[in-house]
């Protein structure tokens, strides 16, 4: 993993202190700790290489992102893209998927990246801004599904269990706030868009993202990848 040298020197000193990976975020040391980082990089990120792509800058507080994130998705999808792919990342999250693959797309490509959860939409924003990608990335801060309006979202933070279908199973406790929803048929109608790639990552919602999108998947030439949850398998 490729760290910020004041980051691994950190990391020796939170081990010597008994603060090691299992301290929580969100305790007084953790906190200290990301306000350090933010403050020895002047607000610029530490750097990450993902799946063996060139180093992006994170925020402090994303450090435990792995360099190796769906190593598998990612080579599958990096096949198909090419200068002028037009994407919709549905569930762009902190946008890691929107960040490696803007540098694939050249001037002509542009990436959509939808992401409901205010606090995610910061960050994600923020990796944008740091990375110089916000010309061809453009955020749209809205969740995906089967008609425009407005839908419950249950969400924790920046926590990747955001979602709009809880579980019983949630490993963290999740509020429910009201945000926009559209519809990809209808964000594609009113852009004009033909998108070529439609990744979608949303913790349980996938089918109802698709019911939305009954026009934009039926071009022949679209490649589509989504993370199914099993009880949609059948």
């Amino acid at each position: 993993m490729t760290t910020h040298p004041v980051e691994r020197i950190l990391r020796g000193i939170r081990k010597s202190l008994g603060l090691g990976a299992s301290q929580s975020s969100d305790s007084l040391p953790s906190r200290v700790y990301t306000a350090f980082l933010e403050g020895i990089t002047l607000g610029g990120g530490i750097p990450r290489s993902i799946n063996g792509e060139p180093s992006i800058q994170i925020v402090p507080t994303c450090r435990s992102i792995s360099s190796r994130y769906e190593a598998d998705v990612w080579d599958w999808l990096k096949q198909r893209t090419t200068p002028a792919s037009v994407i919709l990342d549905v569930g762009a999250q902190l946008g890691l998927y929107s960040m490696l693959a803007s540098r694939h797309i050249g001037k002509e490509g542009r990436i959509f990246a939808f992401e409901p959860s205010p606090e995610t939409v910061a960050v994600l924003n923020r990796h944008l801004r740091m990375n110089k990608m916000s010309d061809r990335v453009e955020v749209v801060q809205a969740a995906v599904g089967p008609e425009d309006g407005e839908v419950t979202f249950y969400m924790a933070g920046t926590h990747p269990c955001n979602t709009m279908a809880p579980t019983t199973v949630d490993p963290v406790k999740l509020t429910p706030i009201q945000v926009k929803s559209i519809t990809l048929d209808s964000f594609c109608r009113q852009r004009q868009l033909q998108p070529t790639i439609l990744k979608i990552d949303v913790e349980g919602w996938e089918l109802p993202v698709l019911r939305g999108a009954r026009e934009t998947i039926q071009d022949p030439n679209l490649t589509i990848c989504v993370e199914m949850h099993p009880y949609a398998w059948e």
